[in-house]
């Protein structure tokens, strides 16, 4: 059976501003630790923190990177958030289309 074990994986996270999420992926294509980043905008989040319900605007930013180097990304993004407990997901990719041509371009961006 081929190994199927996924190459690539995305990050998602919420920020409080364009300009901060913005300045996160220059930086992370910089140090080539992420072939794209998607920001997605505005949205709405209601949550509780500290027993009290909140409700925010923030941006939500998905970050494409290797699954290698996925967690040096996460320890970027965490230094360069300005929340204290910022909300990063890894989310493993196991299928795209065209797999092979777009996991490729990830892997390469990312090396």
């Amino acid at each position: 059976m081929p190994d199927t074990a996924p190459t690539i994986c995305l990050l998602y996270t919420t920020w409080p501003d364009e300009e901060s999420v913005t300045r996160a992926a220059h930086r992370l294509l910089e140090k080539s630790l992420i072939a794209c980043a998607n920001v997605l905008g505005a949205s709405q989040s209601i949550y509780r923190w500290e027993g009290e319900v909140q409700s925010e605007r923030e941006i939500i930013a998905l970050f494409k990177t290797s699954v290698g180097a996925a967690d040096q990304v996460k320890a970027e993004i965490a230094a360069l958030h300005p929340y204290d407990e910022p909300c990063i997901l890894t989310l493993d990719v196991n299928s795209a289309l065209s797999a092979e041509g777009f996991q490729n371009w990830v892997i390469e961006q990312t090396s």
